[in-house]
């Protein structure tokens, strides 16, 4: 099929709202650098993790989001991925889950880390790193 014929079919089923999922959906992914827990009882947040061009993402709402961060094999953290006040508590080092409805994919997303209480060493955490992927508000996942 030439060009010509691929944009106006493509165009049709714009028009008809058949198009392509690849037109809704996408990801980015975004890293931060390292932060020391270094305080029991009080939370410790990961610089911004954002797209890379988030004015562009208007209107695309956040369906899944793929995580991981490396801690010293000995230790352990309360850790939650988080968009404003909305949080996912973080059961592991690396997962993936559904996002919450409200999450924005032009927005920023924040780890935050606890040092549990009767903790005394600071707890270095590395490779932190998120995958968002996103679709169109109200367009529905297919899987």
């Amino acid at each position: 099929m030439n060009k010509f014929w691929a944009i106006r079919l493509l165009g049709i089923a714009m028009i008809l709202g058949m198009a392509p999922a690849c037109l809704a959906a996408g990801s980015w992914v975004a890293n931060a650098p390292s932060v020391t827990v270094a305080v029991p009882g009080r939370v410790t947040s990961s610089e911004a993790l954002s797209a890379a061009n988030p004015s562009r993402l208007a209107g695309r709402q956040v369906s899944e989001v793929s995580w991981r961060f490396r801690l010293p094999s000995d230790r352990a953290l309360r850790a939650w991925l988080c968009q404003g006040s909305e949080c996912l508590s973080l059961t592991s080092t690396r997962g993936r889950r559904t996002a919450p409805m409200s999450w924005q994919a032009g927005s920023e997303l924040h780890f935050r880390f606890l040092l549990p209480n009767g903790q005394r060493r600071a707890v270095k955490v590395e490779g932190l790193q998120v995958i968002v992927n996103y679709r169109n508000r109200g367009a529905s996942s297919v899987k």
